[in-house]
């Protein structure tokens, strides 16, 4: 009798042993933005679903969308402190973090956020910005295309529409640009341009056109200017400790959804989203889409060249980042 209790002891332990081994690890990711976003429902969610499924049973992602665990200003400490073990922000409330990378959001250096995302992920992949990103695991970036200038009172078509015009800005290189286009920027995160634009606090909202559907700003402004003044940027990483952690099959399943395919995937949700919200605001009637003759264009890029100057005298090695980034855009133009 002793040794068949003993045995069933032995047996349950197994079994209990087993059981604990199968649970899977619980990881959190942390997107800041809309729920009903693209970004989240075409990236972040089948992202979160493919690397759970692909594990094995070792590991299972939830996403919590809006800023439940994170904000944009946060979510970088949030993660590295392991409130959550993945996450999304933008690189504008970083940007002291990440300088080299601020390459991709120079005015002009770009004509679409599917060229700008790929030129920016070959020189993480080839080390040149690498360096930035020790302290976390990157898993992937993307580029909302164009910042454009969106006016509530009155047209902005030329240089001089803007001289004087009281324009948000993310970002210490997005304001030095619209200072020397003669505007006053004024430093604002994207969740208060609402209430500025109604109040008048702000002329204008300096953001790509994504914004204008998600914060509802089609509400509060009314002309429209299309414009590659700039772009913003935004990067998906990891904990490394808790990436460290995983056992081979959950790392395996991270690194199969992650990187290029991840990159590939965002340029998808932000096209669309690009793409959608800026034919939405055409499409209705109380609201005025223009572009910039090339002559004009000229002329502002001549004006925000010190933006570039500033930025490659700033930043360690900003010469070489900026060559390297330019001869990758030759590059993909070439089909190279």
């Amino acid at each position: 009798m002793a040794m068949r209790a003993l045995a069933a002891g032995f047996a349950a332990a197994v079994a209990i042993a087993a059981g604990a081994q199968a649970e899977p690890l619980q990881y959190k990711l942390t997107y800041p933005g809309a729920p009903q976003g693209l970004l989240n429902a075409r990236g972040f969610v089948p992202w979160a679903e493919q690397v759970t499924k692909e594990s094995d049973g070792a590991l299972e992602v939830k996403v919590f969308a809006g800023p439940s665990l994170a904000n944009y200003g946060n979510v970088l400490d949030r993660v590295t402190n392991g409130v959550a073990e993945v996450g999304y922000g933008i690189y504008g409330p970083l940007s002291s973090e990440f300088p080299k990378t601020l390459v991709v959001t120079l005015p002009f250096e770009t004509k679409t956020g599917t060229e700008a995302a790929h030129a920016i992920w070959r020189l993480y992949e080839k080390g040149t910005i690498a360096s930035e990103y020790s302290k976390i695991r990157l898993l992937a970036i993307n580029v909302f295309p164009n910042v454009s200038l969106h006016s509530r009172s009155k047209p902005i078509n030329k240089v001089e529409d803007i001289k004087g015009l009281k324009v948000s800005a993310e970002g210490r290189f997005l304001s030095r640009s619209l200072d020397s286009l003669g505007a006053a920027p004024v430093p604002m995160p994207v969740t208060e341009l609402y209430q500025s634009l109604q109040r008048g606090t702000i002329d204008a909202a300096a953001i790509a056109f994504p914004a204008i559907q998600t914060f509802k700003l089609d509400e509060v402004s009314k002309y429209h200017l299309d414009v590659a003044l700039a772009n913003d940027a935004g990067m998906m990483f990891m904990n490394k400790d808790a990436y460290a952690k995983l056992p081979d099959k959950a790392k395996a399943a991270v690194d199969r959804a992650s990187g290029l395919v991840m990159v590939k995937q965002l340029i998808v949700a932000v096209t669309e989203m690009t793409d959608g919200a800026r034919e939405i605001v055409k499409k209705r009637p109380d609201q005025v889409v223009a572009s910039l003759s090339d002559a004009e264009l000229a002329r502002w890029a001549e004006k925000v060249r010190p933006t570039v100057e500033d930025w490659t005298k700033s930043t360690p090695d900003g010469a070489n980042v900026l060559a390297a980034f330019r001869q990758e855009i030759k590059n993909i133009r070439a089909g190279m």
